[in-house]
């Protein structure tokens, strides 16, 4: 991260310098004496001298990139902006400097004839604008359109662009020269000069306004979603390396029109037969909340409260019918990180429409996974999920061999109230105050529904993590109460403590302390102002507990290997111009479609390039973590929502167990609502539902 921060400065400092010089070798024809003439060579030589000095630390620091994080983090770089620096640098360094080098030398008050002809020849001057372009475009680059895995087009654009927006003034500069040696030239009014330097500046203006605005309008037309769209993508598909699928070539055609080899979505649903253990009714409906501080929250709800719960036991056959008494934009319900059939998992237009007001949905499936699990809506659920459609999904065990006295859960959310932005735990926005006996042991089930991820701490007593994302953690280390544990948009965390004789405080971390949600545990009386210690370390999963066993810690070799590149640039998403999420350049829908077969191991390498987190969340199965930035973590752990911080890379695997068409996607919900969107799918399955404005089915 530093040598991408510190590169970002240097680019912008590089093009300032270039600007300066452009400006300053435009005037030199026009000194009036050798005095000045010396003085503004000696400047011109600093300041081009020192921009050449700056882009070879650029080009130091990409090559620490390179040696550092390897060539996926600089092959963008490499490929589509070096070619434009090196050939605007080059012609300075080869030819410009020494042409400045030689200029002033006369003894005389006047510049010679010969001496004006040199300060005005275009290769003293043209290399030094295309310097201060070039550097303009890779900082524009850095920051606004980061390349990623770039084409031949995009290669070759960035110099094509430099040549375009020289055409104008290099027409000045020629033509000025052209005058210099035919002995024409004359020294201007101040006037004169400006109002040619103008004309020149509003033409090199307008064709860079020419270039914008087509720019614009083949971004806004280009990006604009299909009204409908079943998904598939077949011109777009990612096969991992691994050998032909049913979607290969003309296969394709050919087994699609075999539908006996195929199976449909919407037949996904798993073994329903059995009759429900257990059966719940979500009424979707707005409604106005009052947190505790008063605050009030215009949200749309599950049965009209924050955050439900569903609790139900481990091999129940679980029923939901979901009802859309009153959101207009229809909701459904995705079950975060429970691994149900395809057809169950509540995304609209892949495994389900959405459901309208007056309408209704049931789902159906077994609970064949124990933990701590939530449930929110996909449609449009940047805007949903913020809004408060989401709750709890509990899973107990049947033989549980750790009985707690206490089982608090704990949905961590931001609210928009009436009173600027909440943060709270569930409708609690301010300290809780829990009475527990000393010896009780507690168990917290930790949920992280905002789209950023969070820094919690336990204070007051060691405690352990017994489950990340639904799964246990096996033989769990015990932490201090020094340590701090930050927790993924939409992962979960179970934490168990014993409670001690004094005070214990759960709190979040980021952000002003003052105004976030706490509880403090106490034994006799609540406490007046407790103390606690600081933190001094960071939970890492990857060196806590015993490694999970499973057969991809063993792996080698993979069936499929994916990989995705997060980046960002500035751009257009359905017409409209955002800071865009990338995977691998492109946005959704124009990101490969990744195709697996049943049955398959598949490897997914997850590759940080951006300026942000990226919680990453992959539908319908869990991922097992194997290694940390190029190397293997000492204990392998299994979650459905990975964070990968800028910079970083992880390698993760899963078998291909669970068949349909999956979503894989940026949990920071903003970043999913831009296009950090791809599709995960089987071979074999065909699409049921269709997305659009068509349909109304609008997934994030």
């Amino acid at each position: 991260m530093f040598e991408t921060i510190a590169s970002i400065l240097l680019s912008f400092a590089m093009t300032a310098l270039w600007l300066v010089a452009g400006i300053v070798v435009t005037g030199l024809p026009y000194v009036k004496n050798n005095q000045h003439l010396k003085s503004w060579r000696i400047f011109l030589l600093w300041v081009s001298c020192i921009a050449l000095v700056l882009g070879v630390l650029w080009a130091i620091l990409i090559t620490s990139l390179f040696l550092r994080s390897g060539w996926i983090f600089v092959e963008g770089t490499m490929k589509a902006i070096v070619p434009a620096l090196f050939i605007s640098y080059l012609p300075v360094a080869i030819y410009t400097l020494p042409k400045l080098r030689s200029l002033g030398q006369s003894n005389k008050e006047k510049p010679a004839a010969d001496t004006l002809a040199k300060a005005a020849h275009p290769m003293v001057v043209i290399p030094i604008y295309a310097a201060a372009l070039a550097s303009g475009l890779c900082a524009a680059s850095h920051m606004f359109a980061q390349p990623v895995l770039p084409s031949l087009v995009e290669i070759v654009q960035r110099p094509v662009l430099l040549l375009l927006i020289l055409v104008v003034p290099s027409f000045f500069v020629m033509r000025r020269y052209s005058t210099v040696l035919r002995g024409e030239f004359i020294l201007h009014k101040l006037w004169k000069r400006l109002l040619k330097l103008g004309l020149v500046s509003a033409l090199t203006a307008g064709v860079v306004i020419v270039i914008f605005v087509i720019q614009v309008l083949i971004g806004i037309n280009s990006s604009k979603l299909p009204e409908a769209s079943d998904m598939m993508n077949h011109h777009l598909m990612d096969e991992g390396g691994g050998t032909p699928t049913m979607l290969t070539g003309n296969q394709m055609n050919q087994d699609h029109s075999n539908h006996s080899n195929m199976v449909e979505v919407a037949a996904l649903t798993g073994d329903v037969s059995a009759p429900a253990d257990i059966k719940f009714e979500l009424v979707a409906q707005k409604r106005e909340i009052t947190l505790a501080s008063g605050a009030k929250i215009d949200t749309w709800t599950y049965n009209g409260e924050i955050a439900p719960e569903l609790r139900v036991r481990y091999g129940d056959m679980v029923e939901v019918k979901l009802v859309n008494k009153d959101v207009d934009k229809g909701v459904t319900i995705h079950w975060h990180g429970y691994n149900v059939p395809n057809a169950m998992d509540g995304v609209p237009g892949m495994t389900q429409n959405v459901v309208k007001p007056g309408e209704s949905f049931t789902y159906k499936f077994r609970a064949a996974q124990e933990g701590t699990y939530w449930f929110h809506s996909h449609q449009q659920a940047a805007e949903q999920v913020e809004k408060g459609l989401f709750g709890s999904l509990i899973v107990d065990a049947v033989n549980e061999t750790e009985v707690y006295d206490e089982e608090i859960t704990v949905i961590n959310h931001r609210w928009d109230t009436d009173q600027g932005d909440k943060i709270a735990f569930g409708n609690h926005d301010q300290t809780q105050l829990k009475q527990i006996e000393t010896g009780k042991k507690v168990k917290l089930r930790i949920i992280n529904t905002h789209n950023l991820s969070r820094k919690y701490y336990l204070q007051g007593v060691d405690y352990q993590v017994t489950s990340i994302d639904g799964v246990r953690i096996k033989d769990p280390d015990t932490l201090s109460d020094r340590t701090a544990f930050r927790l993924a948009s939409g992962g979960r965390y179970d934490i168990t403590f014993t409670m001690p004789n004094h005070p214990v405080l759960f709190k979040i971390g980021d952000y002003n302390d003052a105004e976030n949600p706490s509880i403090i545990f106490y034994r006799d009386a609540p406490p007046m102002k407790p103390s606690f210690k600081a933190e001094s370390n960071l939970f890492d999963p990857s060196q806590y507990g015993k490694p999970v066993e499973n057969d991809l810690t063993s792996t080698t070799e993979f069936d499929r290997g994916f990989t995705m590149i997060l980046g960002n640039r500035m751009g257009f998403y359905n017409g409209q111009f955002h800071f865009l999420w990338t995977i691998n350049g492109e946005v959704y829908p124009n990101i490969p479609t990744f195709v697996v077969k049943e049955g398959e191991k598949v490897k997914t390498t997850f590759v940080n390039r951006s300026f942000a987190e990226h919680p990453m969340h992959l539908h319908g199965h869990h991922m097992t973590v194997l290694k940390k930035n190029g190397k293997k973590v000492k204990t392998p752990w299994m979650t459905d929502t990975l964070n990968v911080y800028a910079g970083e890379t992880y390698e993760v695997a899963f078998i291909a167990d669970n068949p349909g068409m999956w979503m894989d996607h940026c949990h920071n919900l903003d970043h999913a609502a831009t296009g950090m969107i791809l599709h995960l799918m089987y071979d074999n399955v065909l699409p049921s539902y269709e997305v659009g404005t068509r349909s109304g089915n609008l997934p994030e």
